[in-house]
């Protein structure tokens, strides 16, 4: 049970890409300066072209053209901003190598860079190198809010055993939770619906570390949350299931050992205040085994009305639980239409 679709669904990178000079901007200490008409000719037809792939192209000829040029690294900045306008997140990557290897590259280049390879990287479902890039623009801020969200949501679908990496990723969500609380709280109006979608992800990722962890109580609390900013959100209902199907296997095993601790007082004799508080336990196991399974179900009926990702996942699971509760599947389509106007749909 692979969490392949969670992130990829659920990943909302606000990555603004930054302005870019022209001549005659230049708050540097030196202004930089065009040399040659050949060389302000290039740069002119790289930095006015519209179309993304033809601008990639030409940006690419002047820097290759012009490696002296003041105006190299906004070059290779377009060049990032083509590829990332196309999608061409290969060459975005490449370009990325390229650029933070130049001498003249800073921490505000290589930022830019790393963060927009990162969002490449993730894409392109590289999750190595998604969180390789992450973490370099992390060595130059560690504040920086893109790269907490993007690294701290996709360690848990790629590093799933690792708990070095884990407990890593979750100390990364909890920082961006804080951040995500002062944007909210800055936030207008309009902005706020898109914050609350993140802050969710991030609760959604720290459940599914915590599932992982086998921390199932924790898990389900983080879920639980997630679903408080987005109802629909199926990877949270559907990895809280989960956690209630995990804490139902606990409770039987317990079930079991204390069905024989009463059984093993009765045959010897004990006195009934020993046997009726091990039958109390036993009975409280039992108890928790079927409350646990009606919440199975129901997160897993709302999975499927959902229908998201995790709707194929969800559905012979939810077979399996109401057949073990009513014998049959009668009714079970009927929940879970019932389930879809919880959800609004």
């Amino acid at each position: 049970m692979r969490p392949s679709g969670y992130l990829t669904i659920c990943l909302v990178v606000m990555l603004a890409l930054s302005a870019l000079p022209l001549f005659a901007q230049a708050a540097q200490e030196k202004a930089p300066q065009i040399r040659t008409q050949p060389e302000f000719n290039a740069y002119n037809a790289c930095f006015t072209e519209k179309d993304p792939v033809k601008k990639a192209d030409l940006c690419q000829k002047f820097v290759d053209g012009f490696k002296d040029s003041d105006f190299l690294i906004s070059g290779y900045k377009l060049i990032i901003q083509s590829y990332y306008q196309s999608q061409n997140w290969k060459l975005l990557m490449d370009t990325t190598d390229r650029v933070v290897a130049l001498p003249s590259a800073d921490n505000s280049v290589k930022s830019y860079a790393y963060e927009s390879a990162m969002v490449a990287a993730q894409n392109s479902n590289n999750i190595d190198k998604c969180v390789s890039y992450g973490d370099k623009v992390l060595a130059i801020d560690m504040d920086n809010f893109n790269a907490l969200y993007t690294v701290s949501t996709v360690i848990p679908q790629q590093y799933s055993s690792d708990m070095t990496q884990l407990v890593r990723a979750g100390d990364m969500a909890r920082k961006a939770l804080l951040l995500a609380a002062s944007m909210i709280e800055k936030a207008a109006p309009q902005e706020k619906p898109q914050l609350a979608l993140i802050d969710g992800n991030l609760h959604g990722a720290l459940g599914l570390i915590s599932y992982h962890q086998k921390d199932f109580k924790k898990s389900i609390q983080e879920y639980q949350a997630a679903i408080k900013d987005n109802v629909k959100d199926d990877a949270s209902h559907f990895f809280m299931a989960y956690d209630y199907v995990n804490l139902m296997v606990q409770a039987t095993q317990d079930f079991q050992t204390a069905l024989k601790a009463e059984n093993d007082a009765k045959a010897a004799k004990a006195d009934q205040p020993t046997v009726d508080e091990l039958g109390a336990k036993r009975s409280g196991f039992a108890d928790d085994i079927l409350k646990y399974r009606d919440t199975v179900i129901d997160e897993l009926a709302l999975t499927v009305a959902i229908n998201g990702a995790y709707a194929a996942q969800a559905k012979p699971e939810l077979t399996k639980q109401w057949t073990a509760k009513n014998n049959n599947t009668t009714g079970l389509d009927e929940f879970v239409i019932q389930k879809k106007g919880q959800v609004g749909g």
